[in-house]
């Protein structure tokens, strides 16, 4: 989410957004906005969080 958002706000300072195409963004969502996409994405944070705070799991 921090990414994403990063790159919205590069993306407004750059200029005005251009707007994607409604039947794009639906193509974009069922390939990233899986599940498993979403496990995939969360995965290496998962890791770093384990790693820096393994009390948590206390």
């Amino acid at each position: 989410m921090e990414r994403s958002c990063q790159a919205q706000l590069l993306a407004e300072a750059a200029g005005e957004p251009v707007l994607i195409e409604p039947e794009v963004a639906i193509r974009t969502r069922a390939v990233v906005g899986t599940e498993l996409a979403g496990l995939f994405s969360f995965q290496p944070l998962y890791n770093v969080i384990c790693a820096e705070q393994p009390e948590m799991f206390d």
